[in-house]
């Protein structure tokens, strides 16, 4: 791996529990946090792109899961974030589909293909499982949600 290298699921990119109340709130806290640990460039170009893809059709795939994801060159290095709001958000105005994990992937306008759709269908399958899932909802180090979401092979 090249020194400047970053790993797609690093712990500085896992918030636990965070008392988020919106759609809105959560993408942008999750972009600042990019942003901050020089994942993306340009915030409001990853935010954009994670809106546009919001609007075509909702990221939200039920077992209060939303893997909401955006392709822009403003990305840096891909990755994948992980949010646990610490109530269930209405991820939606027009659904009433309810969330409380959030994972948004953000990777580089110039990478190879398909490479978020290899992303979202590696952590989907996962998600499905319901051990899984539960570990992600209860677990309270973020050490141990780390390690787990590391089980993912992207």
């Amino acid at each position: 791996m090249a020194e400047n290298e970053k790993k797609v699921i690093s712990e500085e990119m896992i918030f636990l529990d965070k008392e988020l109340t919106s759609q809105e709130d959560i993408l942008k806290f999750i972009v600042k946090s990019a942003f901050e640990n020089d994942y993306v460039e340009e915030e409001d170009k990853l935010l954009t792109a994670v809106k546009k893809r919001e609007n075509e059709i909702s990221t939200a795939i039920g077992y209060l899961i939303a893997i909401p994801h955006g392709k822009t060159e403003a990305v840096k290095s891909p990755f994948i974030s992980m949010v646990r709001t610490s109530e269930k958000v209405k991820w939606t105005e027009d659904n009433d589909e309810m969330v409380r994990l959030v994972f948004l992937i953000g990777v580089p306008e110039k990478s190879e293909g398909k490479l978020h759709l290899k992303f979202i269908s590696q952590l989907s399958k996962k998600l499905l499982d319901d051990s899984f899932r539960g570990k992600l909802l209860n677990k309270k180090n973020k050490n141990e949600i780390f390690e787990q979401l590391s089980s993912i092979e992207i």
